[in-house]
């Protein structure tokens, strides 16, 4: 998929900007807090109604402005045709979100219209960092690929919200022992359905990754990916349909029950999930060196572009934030291989002295403004 033409008003630091990008690959200059970020912020708003920052809607508003817009013409390959998005923020009422400049009842709609996969210095830090980082990854990924997954996880979430907010209340004495209990059907029921998600997803990663840490590390390194559940309960493997998924849930959560009775919170389930990451059959985070975590970190977002084609049948729009200068040579290299294969790519640089690839366009950033630099 390429994003032809992008369209942004009062967005952050951008007041107003219209550009046509590049198909292949775009690069952003400019010093830091000149708004690059924004603007890949902003292609992922596109794709997925959220900020990469994980921030309000109001806090995208520029200064000063009730609104914000962000429009983009995006061609699929697939459909071989071009669709219109748009997401419109305020201050006052809830975001819209249109496709083809219809409304839409469901954000969700927009998912896989603009499948985008987002790279930061921050993602470096996968391996290291908590299990909510990873579970983000596996979510953001595979909602891009499946609305049905996206639901389920919503359902889930909500259920989630409504039965903490039961224990709660149990435990302050203000509901009666057992109110919990009315949320727990949509609770199992999605949740088992995100978790068999996420666990066929691991599968496919795993050699897509695999085969990454193999190439940088010259064939001395194997990565091993598995996940992780709370479902498991000391058991070693999980069944792999959603009735056998389902029991077993009921049954860890009703092993679970007294200790989330007491401290007021549920404790099972795939908000508590993680992805184990083995470097050579040993654990990456604690005995992996930092080059070994990075190529990890790595492997795991080029396994992500290779499986949403797979999904989607054509490749994701890729978004470099201020990567490069944090990975060597052989990572560098290995990361802008995909520009050999159509990916259309947004890179954010400080300079645009010896980076090991040729953009097709450049623009230079000023205070929110972007322009090709000799205009600038």
């Amino acid at each position: 998929m390429i994003l032809e033409s992008l369209a942004i008003r009062h967005f952050r630091n951008i007041e107003s900007l219209d550009w046509q990008p590049h198909p292949r690959a775009n690069l952003l200059l400019g010093l830091n807090a000149q708004g690059k970020t924004n603007l890949l912020e902003a292609i992922f708003l596109l794709g997925t109604t959220k900020s990469l920052r994980q921030a309000g809607d109001g806090e995208m508003i520029a200064d000063g402005q009730a609104q914000a817009l962000v429009k983009g013409q995006v061609f699929r390959e697939e459909a071989g045709a071009s669709r219109s998005l748009e997401v419109l923020l305020s201050r006052q009422e809830r975001k819209t979100v249109r496709l083809n400049d219809k409304n839409l009842a469901r954000f969700s709609e927009i998912f896989g219209h603009l499948s985008v996969v987002l790279f930061t210095p921050e993602d470096l830090q996968l391996v290291k960092a908590g299990p909510q980082a990873r579970r983000f990854y596996l979510d953001l990924e595979i909602s891009q690929a499946s609305p049905q997954y996206l639901h389920s996880l919503q359902v889930f979430e909500r259920a989630l919200k409504q039965r903490n907010s039961a224990l709660k209340m149990q435990a302050e004495g203000r509901a009666g022992r057992g109110t919990a209990q009315a949320f727990e059907q949509n609770l199992v029921q999605a949740g088992s359905e995100v978790v068999l998600f996420r666990l066929k997803a691991v599968e496919e990663l795993e050699p897509l990754a695999a085969r990454v840490q193999e190439r940088i590390s010259g064939g001395t390194e194997k990565l091993g990916l598995s996940y992780l559940s709370s479902l498991s309960g000391g058991e070693e493997a999980l069944p792999r349909d959603l009735d056998g998924l389902a029991d077993r849930y009921r049954r860890r959560l009703k092993e679970a029950s007294a200790e989330e009775e007491a401290r007021a919170t549920t404790l099972v389930g795939p908000h508590r999930d993680d992805i184990r990451m083995t470097v050579n059959g040993r654990p990456a985070r604690a005995f992996a060196s930092q080059g070994q975590q990075r190529t990890a970190a790595l492997a795991l977002k080029l396994a992500e572009v290779e499986f949403l084609k797979s999904r989607l049948g054509e490749n994701p729009v890729l978004l470099l934030d201020d990567v490069l200068s944090e990975l060597d040579g052989p990572r560098q290299r290995e990361l802008l291989g995909l520009l050999d294969e159509k990916v259309q790519t947004f890179v954010t640089s400080t300079h645009a002295e010896d980076l090991p690839f040729k953009p097709g366009q450049v623009l230079q950033a000023r205070k929110g403004s972007f322009a090709p630099p000799s205009a600038a």
